[in-house]
């Protein structure tokens, strides 16, 4: 009779951590909404930035990427700044997201050892979100198609950062 029950339950048991899986993929694995220029500036606005375009000085310092780029949005109000791109395709907006998440990570000198940051990375579908947060910094550098939202604050400021990319349903 153990036997048997063996054999009923190790079947089920698959078949229940199958649909979990599947079901976690549907949930998860769902394209985010690409947010636009104009509501990347409304949801700047929204948290009491104001929001200049910055999309001449960014084509003039990235050289020979300037082409892929089609608007930028930025603010810099004391220790929190962000920019949103809009680039000319996904492909073009997942290799400015690596390379700025390179630097961050490995040329700028912000991060302490990593054993003392706090990190989160996810990527699916048309979307990879990137934070890390430190004892005094926190920067997020997240691409959703063909837009990378990139910024930093002092750890005690992120919460602002934070409800932009969560308005713009980039979280």
């Amino acid at each position: 009779m153990h036997s048997k029950l063996k054999l009923i339950l190790l079947p089920i048991a698959v078949v229940v951590l199958l649909g979990g899986i599947l079901l976690y993929f549907a949930i998860n694995g769902q394209p985010k909404t690409v947010a636009s220029y104009e509501q990347a500036k409304q949801a700047m606005e929204n948290r009491g930035f104001t929001p200049i375009d910055s999309t001449d000085v960014f084509k003039e310092s990235w050289g020979n990427n300037s082409a892929i780029l089609d608007k930028a949005i930025s603010f810099e109000q004391g220790e929190q700044k962000m920019h949103f791109f809009v680039l000319t395709s996904d492909k073009a907006a997942q290799s400015i997201r690596a390379s700025y998440w390179s630097y961050l990570r490995f040329d700028s000198g912000r991060f302490g050892s990593s054993g003392s940051n706090q990190e989160y990375k996810s990527s699916m579908s048309n979307y990879t979100v990137s934070w890390v947060k430190t004892k005094d910094y926190f920067t997020v550098c997240t691409r959703v198609g063909n837009t990378v939202v990139y910024a930093e604050a002092d750890a005690d400021a992120n919460k602002q950062i934070c409800a932009i990319i969560e308005e713009l349903g980039y979280d």
